[in-house]
This record gives C-alpha cells, sequence and structure tokens, in this order.
C-alpha cells in the first residue's frame, strides 16, 4: 500500500462517526428537519405524506436524523403504537438558526419526553395534519396543485406580537386559482364565543398584514359549524371567513367543502382566495408573511 492511500485510510478510520451520519444527510431531510423545527411536532405518516411516497423510505431517513441526534422520536400511548413523532433537538434548532426555546431542553430524550408532555400536542397534530395533507396533494394531483407556503403559529406571531395567534397561515394554489388563508384548528374543547372573538381580533391583523386572507375554522361536527355561522352572523366585521368539517385524515381539505360567511353555496379552497377579495371589493393579490 502506498503511504499516499495509507494516510487516506487512516484519515477515514479516525473520521468521528457523527461526520460520517452528516455526510449522508440529503437535502430532502435538511427540508424534513425544518419542518420539524418549525412545526415542532411531525408524525411518521404526516411526514411521508409530505415529502415521500413511501413509508418505508420515511423511517429510514427518520432514523438519519435521528442517528445524527437532530431529531427525537416519541410514541404517545393515545396516538397509536405504529405513529413516530419526531421533535428536533436542542442541536438542530442551534444548527438551523431558530430561537431557543425553553420548551427544547439539551440532554439526550429531554426534546421528546418535553414534546411528549405538551398539553395541547393533540391540537398541534391537527394543525400539522391539515397542511401536511396539503402538502401531499402534489403526489396526487401534479405540480400545478401546491401548497406554496406554510408559517407555523409561532412565525405568524413573531410577525404580528401582541394580536391574534392563528394555528397556521398557508398559500394554496390549484392552476391559477390561490388562497392565502389563516387557519383556526378547533377541537371542540373552547366554547364558540371565544371562536367569534378570535374571529373579530383578525381585523387588526389583517390591515397590519395589508391582505385579505379568509380566516379558515375547521369544525369537528355539523352541528357546531351551524351554530358557529349563527354566531357570526350576529356580528358586524369586514373579515372574510369559511368553515369546514371533519376528520382532516380523510376529507378532502380543497374540495368544495368551505362555507363562507358571505355567501350561500360552499367553495373550494382555492375559490376562497378570489370569492373574499371580491366580497372586499378589493385586488386579490399575494402577501407572503
Amino acid at each position: 500500500m502506498s503511504f499516499r492511500k495509507a494516510a487516506k485510510t487512516r484519515a477515514q478510520t479516525a473520521r468521528p462517526a457523527s461526520h460520517a451520519v452528516a455526510d449522508r444527510i440529503t437535502s430532502r431531510d435538511a427540508r424534513m428537519l425544518r419542518l420539524i423545527a418549525e412545526h415542532r411536532v411531525l408524525t411518521s405518516g404526516q411526514i411521508t405524506r409530505a415529502l415521500f411516497t413511501d413509508n418505508t423510505r420515511a423511517r429510514k431517513r427518520i432514523g438519519a436524523l435521528r442517528e445524527a441526534g437532530l431529531i427525537e422520536t416519541f410514541r404517545p400511548p393515545a396516538a397509536g403504537s405504529s405513529q413516530l413523532h419526531c421533535v428536533a433537538t436542542a442541536k438542530a434548532l442551534k444548527l438551523l438558526g431558530f430561537p431557543a426555546r425553553s420548551a427544547v431542553p439539551a440532554g439526550v430524550g429531554q426534546a421528546a419526553i418535553a414534546a411528549a408532555l405538551r398539553q395541547d400536542l393533540d391540537h398541534l397534530r391537527g394543525v400539522n395534519e391539515f397542511f401536511c395533507r396539503l402538502l401531499a396533494h402534489r403526489h396526487e394531483r401534479g405540480p400545478g396543485a401546491a401548497l406554496e407556503e406554510w408559517r407555523s403559529e409561532w412565525s405568524t406571531a413573531r410577525l404580528f406580537p401582541g394580536r391574534v395567534r392563528p394555528d397556521g397561515f398557508g398559500r394554496w394554489r390549484d392552476g391559477d386559482s390561490w388562497c392565502e388563508f389563516f387557519l383556526e384548528y378547533d377541537t371542540g374543547t373552547e366554547p364558540l364565543h371565544r371562536l367569534r372573538a378570535k374571529w373579530l381580533g383578525y381585523d387588526s391583523l389583517m390591515q397590519a398584514a395589508d391582505t385579505c386572507s379568509p380566516v379558515l375554522f375547521w369544525l369537528r361536527s355539523s352541528g357546531r359549524e351551524r351554530r358557529l355561522h349563527e354566531l357570526l352572523a350576529e356580528t358586524s366585521t369586514g373579515v372574510p371567513a369559511a368553515t369546514a368539517v371533519g376528520d382532516p385524515q380523510t376529507a378532502d381539505i380543497t374540495g368544495m367543502v368551505w362555507r363562507p360567511t358571505f355567501t350561500e353555496r360552499r367553495l373550494t379552497l382555492a375559490q376562497l382566495g378570489r370569492a373574499a377579495c371580491d366580497h372586499l371589493g378589493v385586488p386579490q393579490r399575494p402577501n407572503v408573511l
């Protein structure tokens, strides 16, 4: 063996295992990690729908990020044994330049424990399921249908401190039609007057953001939807809103399921954007938050 080849072999042998793992991180892994860091907790099923077409491949890449110490995983009993829940570690947040979080302590296993103990875990999982279902549409319907923007509650709150805290902001496009929206994901635990108060709170946010984006309420039952519309009809505000009902894992979120506050007929998600602007008499234009 030549001296140069022997030196190369020794260098490879001495290379830390963590570096070897980092060398195998792909661009899709990096996107996955950013999604997990931005949106706090994603399940293996949500990651598969958002970024992959094969569950086995998704689990392999989840394992690579876990081996690199960038994510931790856990399985809450209520969510079923097959669903891994993934959370970014303090190390990953630092590498990505995300703001430090007191809820993500350093130390092996601590990030997963903190996430598993979240009181809002079911709500957070539902919000992320909604958006990951939208991301999955590009696999099913091609590039003409796409979630072009997805901001978390925390990203939106940083841009508009002191105002309402939407559960998420998104821009959905289907061909030439598109809709930017704020999401309020309802688990049925809040009284309806709280939802009305949230709706009213969007007035100042929309003025600050210079947008006519509708507020979408995703609800658990048709009865709750009917009662909310009755309550909203008693209130005067220029904020456009729409409601839909069902389980985001099975419902057609993009279909003609959205019932606006400003028209009688249900619309598709993409149609809501232009309809809301027409209702307010303003031109539709993108407002990336």
